[in-house]
């Protein structure tokens, strides 16, 4: 009678069907703590140190957007010293060594921090 009413009701499918899944819940639990807790090591917090050009110039990025169609390329210069804030330039140049020499007059820092720090980026239609 009650074989019968088990296979009347589905059981017979669902109840081996759901023991398993419950073996394979408590294996996975059993597995991730034994590997979470085998590693010891505490996890150290990221920290983000800044190049060498960033603390001497107080620049965080420089990107340099060249395009041929117009007779100006935009500068955008991310400062972080004295206060964090974006600077934008439009310069009438198209070659990088005369936009890294006229951002170094500029920004009153050398050649080459320009050059640690700027990004370019040709824009062709």
């Amino acid at each position: 009678m009650l074989k019968r009413l088990i296979a009347r009701s589905g059981l017979e499918f669902w109840l081996p069907l759901g023991l398993l899944g419950v073996a394979l819940w408590l294996a996975g639990l059993g597995w991730s703590q034994h590997y979470l807790a085998v590693s010891g090591r505490p996890i150290q917090p990221l920290v983000l140190a800044p190049n060498a050009a960033v603390r001497e110039t107080g620049i965080l990025s420089i990107n340099a957007t060249i395009n041929r169609d117009r007779p100006f390329t935009r500068v955008e210069v991310t400062v972080v010293q004295p206060v964090p804030r974006t600077l934008d330039f439009y310069l009438p140049l198209q070659t990088p060594s005369t936009i890294e020499a006229e951002m170094a007059r500029r920004l009153k820092v050398s050649e080459a921090s320009i050059r640690q720090l700027i990004h370019y980026e040709n824009i062709r239609p």
